[in-house]
């Protein structure tokens, strides 16, 4: 089994005009059913679930653990730009959320409620939102593709705190305790976050921190990877990118959520 925590990305306000940021979960294309993908260990903790799809059919899916009477708070939201903003919503992937007792939901489109994201300053679609009373358990999340896609579901509302995903057996999963979280510390987890003078002390080609946007990353995996070469990863190691990330990939949703799958957490100040 598989641990992963990683930080909070920003904070606002859920249905008051200004969207929630949450903390990126970027779905593999081998989590095909609910048993093989992500568990959010508190579905209650925010959550952005990203899910894209090259064509009709295929299937992603993840799952979220909540205890009775918590809020399920769930939002299906798409880029505004092309060519996800163009797509009509026949078009979109489905959404099927399964709660314990096997009862399904459909999530339904009556919206198209303009944001902007400030922490990846990305503009977004909300495309619906879904909100019910919790029942004790795990519920399943669905995507079916209809078409090339990407989408984002939005799980939960609370901000501030470290949400833990667990890749793996359930069973190996805890229950959540409380309706606050507490951090379950890894090997590279730093109590009061990621100090500047520890992503300093990564600054190889063999070890690759860089902070962007407040956040500390692990870019380590992305330098053989990255199509403009190593150089412009290995140029952000050690260091605060920030600039250099937005000068070369503003807006560029591609990017970002490339990025967002290399988080370790909230740089201390």
């Amino acid at each position: 089994m598989r641990k992963l925590l990683v930080g909070v990305l920003a904070s606002a306000i859920l249905f008051s005009g200004v969207a929630n940021a949450h903390q990126p979960v970027v779905l593999l294309d081998s989590d095909t059913t609910a048993a093989s993908g992500p568990l959010l260990v508190d579905g209650t903790v925010s959550f952005a679930v990203r899910a894209a799809f090259t064509k009709a059919g295929q299937k992603k899916a993840f799952r979220a653990q909540f205890k009775e009477g918590d809020a399920l708070a769930v939002q299906y939201l798409i880029v505004d730009k092309k060519p996800e903003n163009a797509l009509r919503n026949t078009s979109l992937p489905t959404l099927v959320i399964t709660d314990p007792a096997g009862s399904k939901v459909t999530m339904k489109f009556n919206e198209r409620t303009k944001f902007y994201e400030p922490w990846g300053k990305v503009n977004y679609l909300y495309l619906g939102r879904y909100s019910a009373e919790a029942k004790s358990g795990i519920y399943s999340f669905l995507i079916t593709s209809k078409s090339k896609s990407a989408i984002t579901i939005g799980v939960g509302e609370k901000e501030g705190v470290v949400g833990e995903v667990v890749r793996g057996s359930t069973e190996a999963a805890k229950p959540v305790a409380s309706s606050t979280p507490k951090a379950t510390a890894t090997p590279k987890a730093e109590p009061a976050g990621y100090t500047m003078e520890k992503v300093k002390s990564n600054n190889s080609k063999g070890s690759c921190w860089s902070v962007i946007n407040g956040y500390v990353y692990d870019l380590t995996k992305w330098i053989s990877s990255h199509p403009g070469g190593e150089g412009a990863i290995i140029s952000l190691c050690g260091k605060d990118g920030t600039n250099e990330f937005v000068a070369q990939h503003k807006g560029q949703g591609k990017a970002e959520a490339r990025l967002s799958g290399y988080v370790l957490g909230l740089l201390a100040k």
